[in-house]
Parts: C-alpha cells; structure tokens; sequence
C-alpha cells in the first residue's frame, strides 16, 4: 500500500519531498532503484522530518508506531495511516499530544499480493477513501488528507469509527474469512479428492483470491475488529442455515427464491 501510495504520488504529479521508512533493506533498494522516493531510511526517527505521517504497516503495529511517533514528530506534523480498522488506530491516535494532528484513513483498495514489487500507481484510482476524524483532528488536517487522497485518483469521505468498523466487517473482513473457510474445506476434501484441484473454474478462483493475502496483515485486522467480524459471521451463518434448510427440503421454489433474491443484489450494487 505504501509503495503503490508512494508511486500514484509521483505519477499524479506531487512534487513534495518523499520519505520511505523500511527495516527491510532490500525494499529501501528497491524503492531508491524505482525513484519512489527522495528519501530512504530505516529508521521511524526520520517521521520526524515529515509534514504528514503515512502509516502503512499492519494495523497492531501502526498502533505501536503512534505511540513511538509521539516524541518524534515536529509540532503541527499530521500523522494518518492505511488499517484496516478505526477503533483501536483512534484511541491511539486520541492519546498523542496536543501538539501533533491526526486523521484516520483507510482507503478502500488493494490487492492479494505484497510488498514493493506489486506497487501500482492505479490502485487508489476511483476508490473510496474512509476519513475518521480523531481528538487530534482539525479542519486543516482533514482537507489535507483528503487533498492527497484525491490527488491519487480516490474518492473520500468521512464516517465515525463504530460505523466504519461495523460496515468493513461486512465489506471486507468477512469475504476474507469466507474465502479462508473455503480454500481450508476444499484442501480438505482434496485430501481424498486431490483431482478437485485440477477442475477449478473462474468461480473458485475468484471467490478465493483473497484467501491468498498477506497472513500477517489479517491477523491484526481480525483482532482489532473481532467483535464486528464475529457479529458478521453470525449473521452469515443464520442465513447459510436458511439456504441448507431450502435445500434439505428440496422446497424447489423457496431456493429459487433465495437465490434469485441474491442475484437481483448483485446485480443492483454493483452493475
């Protein structure tokens, strides 16, 4: 997320100094080799020299580096990120002093592969970019987020924290685990079935491919917004146990029904 922000800045005409920040060596070469940015370092301490702050990394250490970029950041510097989710990002953000800004942000995009090597510069073009104000916010520092969003091609908008967690939960967490809960049965039955992996249509492949992401990164979404997921995994359960129950039944009507309600959905939300 952060190579690809880094990137679509450079490719939309941003002509402010950029800094990346890295403990990986070998991704601070390539971003120098790829022109991503002004600058490289190792080092968080360099956050120090930036106007805006851009938390890129997994939410449960985005978290960690707030806490470090306290004493770190010049008076007035805007500190904002990318997670996933907002409840635990705010409070951290809503315990930094009063002399630093901070705006919470995640826009809505990505990818299931990682790292500098997947960068794009047209993976923030058109999508929504979820704006949460913080104690630490100010007019100011929400337009600035808000410019640097748009300046990537994104589409932001405001929302509180609860509201964004409780709607991710259903947008993004749960189509995570149901594609995880998918990939986890059907390597089951391959156990036994090995030639099921030899059938697989475009379906499949579409239904799972976020099964696929970075591990780490999702360990940390769910366990900050485990009580929206788990309620979310709920709700998906009872209506699985509608669908299992028109099937057992064979109620031929009733299933064409259920699913002609989902296609009608789908085909409304997203034409």
């Amino acid at each position: 997320m952060g190579a690809s922000f880094a990137l679509a800045l450079r490719a939309n005409g941003y002509a402010g100094r950029l800094i990346g920040i890295s403990r990986s060596a070998e991704t601070l070469r390539k971003a120098q080799a790829r022109d991503l940015v002004d600058i490289v370092s190792s080092e968080l301490s360099h956050a120090g020299e930036a106007d805006v702050v851009v938390l890129c990394t997994p939410v449960r250490t985005l978290i960690t580096q707030i806490g470090q970029l306290a004493n770190l950041c010049r008076p007035g510097a805007i500190i904002t990120d990318m997670g996933s989710t907002k409840t635990e990002v705010v409070r951290a953000m809503d315990a930094l002093p009063a002399h630093l800004r901070a705006v919470g942000s995640h826009p809505m995009c990505g990818k299931e592969t990682a790292g500098i090597d997947a960068a794009d510069a047209s993976l923030y073009r058109g999508a929504p970019w979820l704006l949460t104000r913080t104690r630490r916010s100010d007019d100011e520092a929400l337009s600035i987020v808000r410019a640097l969003a748009e300046r990537v091609g994104a589409t932001p908008r405001e929302i509180g924290v609860e509201h964004h967690d409780a709607l991710l939960a259903f947008a993004s967490h749960l189509p995570y685990a149901l594609a995880v809960a998918l990939v986890t049965a059907t390597d089951q039955f391959s156990l036994n079935q090995p030639e099921v992996w030899q059938v697989m249509a475009g379906g499949f492949r579409d239904t799972s491919r976020v099964a696929a992401s970075d591990v780490t990164m999702w360990l940390d979404i769910l366990l900050t917004n485990a009580d929206a997921v788990l309620g979310a995994v709920r709700d998906f359960q009872f209506t699985l146990d509608q669908f299992t129950a028109l099937l057992e039944r064979r109620d031929e009507e009733g299933l064409r029904a259920f699913l002609a309600a989902a296609a009608q959905a789908r085909k409304t939300h997203f034409r």
